[in-house]
């Protein structure tokens, strides 16, 4: 994916992708996850009681057969890999781009008028 087509997403996970404090560990290593949660059975428990939980990020890759790819929205670090069985939703979105209007408006908006009796 180009850099200018690059997307914000939002990946719905399921619980079982948490469930080992190893994942913990990547998710914080690839700044995925915040660094400043030390407490992971917290987190655990409540992925567990929710079902899940949300891994916001930069989309790199959503046409890979086996997962999602995300990276942290700084983009400097490594790259990750959800999995399709854990991925329960995905939205995505870019960011606005600025319209671009040459002329004055108020030129068009007159010549509109211009031909109304």
């Amino acid at each position: 994916m180009s850099d200018e087509a690059k997307r914000h997403v939002l990946v719905w996970v399921d619980k079982t992708f948490i469930e080992s404090e190893g994942m913990l560990h990547i998710l914080e290593e690839t700044g995925v996850l915040a660094s400043h949660h030390s407490n992971w059975e917290k987190i655990v428990e409540a992925a567990e009681n929710s079902g899940g939980f949300a891994l916001s990020g930069t989309l790199v890759d959503d046409r890979h057969g086996a997962g999602i790819w995300i990276c942290p929205m700084d983009g400097e670090t490594l790259e990750i890999m959800i999995p399709w069985p854990m991925v329960r939703s995905v939205v995505t979105a870019r960011q606005p781009e600025s319209e671009k209007i040459f002329g004055l408006i108020a030129g068009i908006g007159g010549r509109k008028g211009a031909g109304k009796n």
